[in-house]
């Protein structure tokens, strides 16, 4: 392909991005699915440029995973947002997982793995900096916590 193919091609699907009539076409594909937007589409659905790269790549990954069957897609999609702490993300995910088989114990297991990581992250963090203070007050010669009033 040459060069002005290229920008041609890019050009176009720039173009196609951009267009409210893909937003639209897009838009009622997913509130037939789902039955509505719910409040993150609708809020991009204001830029189309924005909204239906963003939503062809939600499709992509969520219903046409290459190495993962679209249940395990959802299933990984529940321990993120339950990582995450996404109230909205894990409804969604939670139902398109258990519409695509997975089992309310699968969903379950899911919710706790995932539960675990995001508990050692926390802790984690948390400890560096709680060693980090350590360090530093042992270093200056003080055992307990308070005597400088140093802080973080």
């Amino acid at each position: 392909m040459s060069g002005n193919n290229k920008r041609e091609l890019v050009e176009k699907a720039r173009a196609l991005m951009a267009e409210e009539k893909l937003s639209e076409e897009l838009c009622a594909t997913i509130e037939e699915q789902r039955g509505g937007l719910g409040f993150l589409l609708g809020v991009l659905k204001e830029r189309p440029r924005t909204f239906n790269p963003y939503l062809l790549k939600g499709m992509s990954v969520y219903h046409e995973p290459s190495a993962i069957d679209r249940k395990t897609a959802e299933l990984a999609a529940v321990a993120a947002a339950a990582a995450l702490s996404c109230e909205h993300c894990l409804e969604a995910h939670i139902n398109n997982a258990v519409d695509e088989g997975a089992s309310l114990e699968e969903v379950m297991d899911v919710l706790l793995v995932a539960g675990a990581i995001a508990e050692s992250s926390l802790l984690s963090v948390a400890f560096r900096k709680f060693k980090q203070k350590e360090g530093k007050m042992k270093r200056k010669g003080q055992e307990t916590a308070g005597r400088t009033g140093e802080r973080f």
